[in-house]
Order: C-alpha cells, then sequence, then structure tokens
C-alpha cells in the first residue's frame, strides 16, 4: 500500500507544466520537424525532364518493325515519352548532340543502334533501360518463332487479355520507413532516454527539500520508498510514450506496423533502462556531476543510435559505435518489427534494456543499503 501511495505522488508530476511541454509538446515537434527538413533522406527525387527520342527505321526487318511500333505506342502511353521519325536529310546525330533529343534510334538489317545524349543523364538512363528490355524480348520472340511459328504473330505483351509470350509480374517490395516513420521512432525512444534525468533527481530532490529525513522517520521501508517512486515514473512516462506513439500515429500517419503490443513493450522496457540509468549514476556520483554524466551519456547515445539522422547506411567508427547506443538496438528492433516482422530483433533488445535496468538498479539498492540516510 505505501508503495502505490508514493507512486501516486510521483505522478501527480504531471501538474508540473514544464513537464508536460517536454514531454508531450518537445516530442511531437521534433517530429514534424526532423520529418520535414530530412524527408529528402529518406524520399529523394530528382526532377526528370521530357524525354524526347527521334528515330529511323529503313524497313528492313518487318517483324521488328512491327514490334517496334507496339514499343512506341506503349512507351508513349505508359511513360510519357515522345517518338519523332527522322525526316529525309536530318542527321539524328547532330540533333543528340544538339540537345534537341534525349537520343537517336536507328533501325536497320543490323537491329538497333542508339546514340544518347550525355547531357541528360537520367534521361538517357530511362531510354537506355527501356530499349534493353525491348531487345531482349524481341530476341526472345525470334527464338520463340523458331520452335513454333504460332508465337510470330503474337504480341510481345498481352494486350486486352489476349494471349502473349511474355508475362510481367512484379514483386511488391518490402514497406520502407519514410522521414516522419522513422523520426517517430527515432525521437520517441529519444525522448525517453532523456527520463534518466528525471530519474537521477528522484531521490536527490527529496534531500534538495529536506523530505528525506520525514520519509524514513515514517513507517516506510528504503525498499518501498525505492520501489514506488520506480513504479510511478515507470507509469507515468508509460503514459506520456502512449500519447505520443498516437499523436504520431493519427495526426502524421506515421506507420507503427501491426503489433502494437510488442511495439510498446520494446518502449516500456527502454523506458524502465533509462529510469534505471538515473538511478544507478545518481547514486555512483553525487549532485551536478550525476546530472551532467546522465547528460552526456544522453547525448552520445542520441548521436550515434540515429536520434538525429539514420545511421544504417554508416560505416567504420560510427557503424561500430552505434552498436553500443541503447537508442540505436531499440531504434533497430522496432524497425525489424514494423517493418520485417522480425520479433527476435523485439525479443533481443527487450532483453538488453532489462539486463541492464537489472543491473543498474541492484547497484543504487546496494548503494541506498549503504548510505545511513536516502
Amino acid at each position: 500500500m505505501n508503495v502505490l501511495r508514493i507512486a501516486l505522488k510521483e505522478m501527480k508530476i504531471v501538474r508540473e507544466v514544464r513537464m508536460l511541454v517536454f514531454m508531450l509538446a518537445t516530442p511531437v515537434l521534433l517530429i514534424l520537424i526532423l520529418g520535414t527538413a530530412l524527408s529528402s533522406a529518406f524520399n529523394g527525387s530528382t526532377a526528370i525532364g521530357d524525354i524526347r527520342v527521334l528515330y529511323h527505321d529503313g524497313g528492313t526487318e518487318p517483324a521488328l518493325t512491327k514490334q517496334w511500333q507496339a514499343f512506341m505506342q506503349e512507351a508513349e502511353r505508359s511513360s510519357g515519352m515522345l517518338f519523332e521519325q527522322a525526316k529525309a536529310g536530318m542527321n539524328g546525330q547532330q540533333e543528340v548532340r544538339n540537345n534537341r533529343y534525349t537520343g537517336y534510334v536507328e533501325i536497320d538489317g543490323n537491329g538497333i543502334n542508339y546514340e544518347g545524349n550525355s547531357r541528360s543523364s537520367i534521361e538517357n538512363g530511362i531510354v537506355q533501360g527501356m530499349l534493353s528490355a525491348f531487345a531482349d524480348r524481341y530476341r526472345l520472340s525470334a527464338e520463340a518463332a523458331k520452335m513454333d511459328p504460332e508465337y510470330e504473330s503474337r504480341p510481345l505483351i498481352a494486350e486486352d487479355g489476349g494471349r502473349g509470350y511474355v508475362l510481367e509480374a512484379s514483386i511488391q517490395g518490402a514497406r520502407q520507413p519514410g522521414s516522419l516513420d522513422y523520426f517517430s521512432i527515432a525521437v520517441t525512444t529519444m525522448i525517453i532516454l532523456y527520463s534518466a534525468l528525471t530519474a537521477g533527481g528522484l531521490i536527490d530532490s527529496e534531500r534538495k527539500r529536506n523530505t528525506a529525513q520525514r520519509l524514513l522517520a515514517s513507517p516506510v521501508t528504503k525498499a518501498e520508498i525505492f520501489a514506488g517512486k520506480i513504479l510511478g515514473t515507470l507509469a507515468i512516462n508509460a503514459v506520456f510514450v502512449i500519447i505520443v506513439v498516437l499523436i504520431s500515429k493519427y495526426m502524421f500517419n506515421a506507420y507503427w506496423g501491426e503489433n502494437p503490443v510488442m511495439v510498446f513493450l520494446v518502449l516500456f522496457t527502454e523506458i524502465l533502462f533509462a529510469l534505471s540509468l538515473g538511478l544507478g549514476i545518481s547514486y555512483v556520483l553525487k549532485g551536478n556531476a550525476a546530472g551532467a554524466v546522465i547528460m552526456v551519456i544522453i547525448q552520445l547515445a542520441a548521436f550515434f543510435g540515429g536520434g538525429y539522422t539514420p545511421v544504417a547506411s554508416t560505416t567504420g567508427f560510427m557503424r561500430e559505435a552505434a552498436t553500443y547506443s541503447p537508442l540505436h538496438w531499440s531504434n533497430e528492433a522496432l524497425l525489424q518489427l514494423i517493418y520485417s516482422g522480425n520479433g527476435s530483433a523485439a525479443m533481443q533488445a527487450m532483453m538488453l534494456n532489462v539486463g541492464f535496468s537489472v543491473l543498474l538498479l541492484a547497484i543504487a539498492m546496494i548503494s541506498m543499503r549503504r548510505r545511513e540516510g536516502l
């Protein structure tokens, strides 16, 4: 009963406006600012200009000409490319060099020859890729016609439910996090880590207000005081985290996956770790020194763990240092759980969080017992 009373007393911190602003407004604003400012790192886009292709068909290969006509129609319809037939006396190569066209295609008895515009590298690459796919399909049709003349009259791709000899199929790639998706996770875990500062002052605040002696004089044991403060702070931080997750989900449309139970378990174990970290350091060090060390640890963990920018593509020292950041293993576990359905990564992160929490809480409890006061 004493533990619950102390826990409820700790939860009354919600009456402090500064705490509410820090735990709710700060993460929401950070998600919005970082998710908007760094969106190009996730959804980078490059403007593509008009793709105009000049071509000349000598008419020496009727089958190739037929397939080429079908290819142009499909490309113009689906990709917005423009094909223009070269007029008599027009030098196609020179037109491309003068930057009037993306490329020049010449069709003759030897096949297809293409000359691209090096000044339009992106557009040129698109045309080259499409022409390469067309050439591969045409060679396939020629080989198929050798085995069965019936295939010679079929189109490359089936149209309007007809029968073709090339069946196109695409594999939908796994969902990838956007900027708001990523920073909704990263900022939430980072704000959780900042709760170590609050935990570091749980006992120290009692000493500063000269209420530590009153608590010890009351019929309450040190263990009950310790457990009540941890339980109350854990509960209020869990409520804040749930609110932040819901705001990011329904206000910013951030994707938190289809397994919210596991997601919140990872987040709750990180809260336990952060509180244990603050309490452990506050008993090893005293006063302002403890707060300074906790802040340094949080900043290093956020910097190396991907709190401000993704670390998935980093290499060398940064990549190696990230593996030791508690923020990194929580972020990585959540990303794998949400986007790959990998529950083992979440279990590993929870075990690390709980394991370090037990170690740090043991240090704090042993230090409390050795002290005369709190």
